[in-house]
């Protein structure tokens, strides 16, 4: 029959070899979210500032992963050709030590992965335990990846020509015979060199999450196949090299070649995200101590990754920047002037009624004042000239706070933290100088020794130097006309270059003298010019003995050039970090840089499950938004809540026991009020619906089943 005769009509379609694309939903949606904010002025900001922070993320994530990572491959090239291995059916296996931070070993595993195709081999499998609960299924998803190279693992949709070869190979084929016999083809026994040969890597990113004989018995069948075939086990281990040997016995961990690879720690890193990141001058968008508090509690105390933490940021970032052309203004210094000049007069008028601009205005005269709100390019010159005075202040913040962190992070009890991020939660949410912890830590710097103080000014030097690199020069603002009074603003100037270029004349003045100072110290001894009375000479007469005893003593010690030279530098330090130090809500227009709303993060990036699962029960419209279960007040019941949402408010009634057939009764009458208790409690359609119900209200962890009475269930909450 031909391919246009058919038994029925029908309408018959050639393609002509044409094949709809696969991303054109992806890119309309794209073309219509831009549509909608492309052109507004904060939108274009808050892209600028994302990929900033993106390229500086994943160039930081070179930095940290590229040794490790290189390791690992360079042990898959050196042990997976040896044939010494091969012939004895032990298979190269590296294990890596990722840590418990879940969320991250997916990317940490990616570019694993690239550097392999990249260097080593395309044929590489990435296995999880979701998607190999038994043998068969770990074999035929190990096997489908290696054959069919990075189509399985990348989705190329671009590549065609494997697509359709893929088709012809189905899943259930994939076992390691049709892998030998795929490999051998591969690989003609012509080339007798075993360097040409490509190998074969199988990648186990969750070691622990597998079933110990799912794996036991894979093992063993590759180690009957490794000696045709050059494999090597990757395996990602979550908390220690002794899972792996527990898991496996004798016979199945001696065919393996174990060498084992230390990852970095979750909070390391994390610190160098923080520190090399969001906490310096250059950062386009900074947290406040509450913020920044409350994220780091997040990281520390539920999930330790360092993935879900920039999330967090991103999302506050996003609400930070959301339909406020305001915002605009957290952008790079050199854009400032740019960015203010298109702002409209409803924008000025908003930034006029920010909470910091009242301190500011009310130290202005009157003429200047009548100027701040009637002229908007007077206004445009002020913000401009606090703008720089803020950014003067971020940069001499941060090199301050790394200043106290090198002065203060190996004195004891670390009263102030050992990271820049522990100190830079203290000092954002208040002045540090004027704290208890901070006077300690300058009263233990007076006993530091000679030795030590002299390092930690050199470290200081170090970033005292890095900073002054990365000045970026202040423009004066020429697109608006200056007023004649514009000089007579209030406006400090004690912060930014000035500052930093004093600091390091002070620091060098300090070290030279230091390390000249001489450390020996002069002792006095003032003698008794009194004549001695002839009572001091009686015998018995101990008062008398005692005091003349303590005059003999009395020693006056003077101090030695390194200790007033140290005490003057202390002294020093302390009205640097005073200066520098000061919490950023005390600075004008800090709103524009900082994000400080801490509630709205916490009920969107902290969950609260026994909330949401008890609004969702005793209120269920407030996520289903519809009619027929809007209720008149909290407490009372109607028959159109859903069955589990009825079962639940009435058996928040009952006591700790709950009477099963009580509860039947209650549940009955409030769905069928007009019949009689006899007829529908013995409906079986409302029977099935009630055991439903309990079902899945055991489930949810609010009841149990009873030992001490069978027709009675347990409360467990509340």
């Amino acid at each position: 029959m031909e391919s246009t005769v058919s038994v029925s009509k029908g309408v018959f379609l050639f393609t002509n070899g044409f094949k709809k694309g696969k991303t054109n939903k992806k890119k309309s949606g794209k073309v219509l979210f831009e549509k909608i904010f492309l052109k507004e002025l904060w939108y274009e900001t808050y892209k600028q500032n994302w990929n900033y922070i993106e390229n500086e993320l994943q160039e930081l994530h070179q930095k940290t992963y590229s040794l490790l990572l290189n390791d690992i491959v360079n042990y898959i090239k050196n042990h997976g050709i040896s044939e010494s291995s091969t012939l004895e059916g032990i298979i190269p296996s590296a294990t890596l030590l990722t840590g418990v931070s879940q969320p991250d070993h997916v990317s940490q595993f990616a570019s694993l992965i690239d550097i392999i195709r990249n260097e080593v081999t395309p044929h590489v499998a990435l296995v999880n335990s979701q998607d190999a609960p038994t043998v068969k299924h770990l074999v035929e998803n190990a096997v489908w990846q290696l054959i069919h190279g990075k189509q399985i693992l990348d989705y190329d949709e671009e590549s065609e020509d494997i697509i359709t070869q893929t088709k012809k190979l189905k899943k259930n084929q994939c076992t390691m015979k049709t892998l030998k016999n795929w490999y051998l083809s591969k690989s003609p026994m012509k080339k007798k060199s075993t360097t040409t040969k490509r190998m074969l890597v199988i990648i186990i990113p969750d070691f622990e999450s597998f079933n110990c004989n799912v794996l036991q018995d894979f093992v063993m069948i590759v180690s009957s196949y490794v000696s045709t075939m050059p494999i090597v086990f990757v395996f990602g281990v979550a908390t220690s090299v002794s899972a792996l040997h527990k898991s496996f016995p004798y016979h199945v961990s001696s065919k393996l070649l174990i060498k084992v690879f230390h990852s970095h720690a979750s909070p390391v890193y994390m610190n160098q995200v923080l520190e090399d990141i969001f906490l310096t001058h250059t950062s386009p968008f900074h947290l406040s101590g509450k913020a920044f508090e409350l994220l780091t509690d997040v990281f520390l105390f539920y999930d330790f990754s360092v993935t879900g933490l920039i999330q967090s940021i991103k999302y506050c970032m996003m609400d930070h920047f959301y339909g406020d052309n305001l915002k605009s203004l957290c952008c790079d210094r050199d854009k400032l002037e740019e960015v203010i000049m298109e702002l409209s007069a409803d924008d000025l008028e908003n930034l006029r009624q920010l909470m910091s601009f009242r301190p500011f205005l009310e130290q202005q005269d009157c003429v200047t004042k009548i100027s701040l709100f009637n002229d908007d390019n007077f206004f445009r010159e002020a913000l401009y000239k606090k703008m720089n005075r803020l950014h003067d202040y971020l940069y001499s913040f941060y090199m301050c706070l790394r200043l106290l962190c090198v002065f203060v992070k190996d004195l004891p009890k670390n009263m102030l933290g050992k990271s820049v991020r522990e100190i830079y939660t203290k000092c954002a949410l208040e002045c540090v100088a004027n704290t208890s912890a901070f006077k300690d830590c300058m009263q233990l710097l007076k006993f530091q020794s000679q030795m030590k103080l002299v390092e930690s000014i050199k470290s200081a030097l170090k970033i005292v130097n890095s900073h002054l690199q990365a000045v970026s020069p202040v423009r004066p603002l020429r697109s608006s006309p200056t007023k004649n009074n514009i000089n007579n603003i209030f406006i400090n100037d004690d912060l930014g270059e000035n500052f930093v270029k004093s600091l390091r004349v002070h620091l060098l003045t300090f070290l030279r003298q230091i390390e000249q100072a001489n450390t020996d110290t002069t002792v006095s001894t003032h003698d008794s010019q009194e004549t001695e009375n002839a009572d001091e000479n009686v015998p018995g007469n101990r008062y008398k003995l005692k005091e003349k005893l303590l005059k003999a003593t009395r020693v006056d010690r003077v101090q030695s050039e390194f200790e007033m030279v140290r005490s003057r530098f202390v002294s020093y330090l302390e009205d640097v970090f005073s200066a520098g130090l000061q919490p950023a809500h005390a600075h004008t227009f800090h709103e524009l840089l900082l994000f400080g709303d801490v509630s709205r993060v916490r009920r969107h990036v902290v969950g609260a499950p026994r909330g949401a699962v008890h609004t969702a029960l005793s209120n269920p419209v407030h996520y289903l938004q519809c009619s027929c279960c809007h209720l008149p007040s909290s407490d009372s019941v109607i028959d159109t809540l859903p069955d589990v949402c009825l079962a639940y408010k009435l058996h928040r009634e009952c006591g700790k026991h709950i009477n099963l057939y009580d509860w039947l009764q209650a549940f009955a009458a409030v769905l069928r009020p007009e019949e009689d208790d006899e007829q529908r409690h013995q409906d079986p359609n409302i029977q099935l619906r009630f055991t439903r119900a309990v079902a899945e209200l055991q489930f949810l962890g609010f009841i149990k089943s009873s030992k001490r009475k069978t027709d009675h269930v347990m409360r467990l909450t509340w």
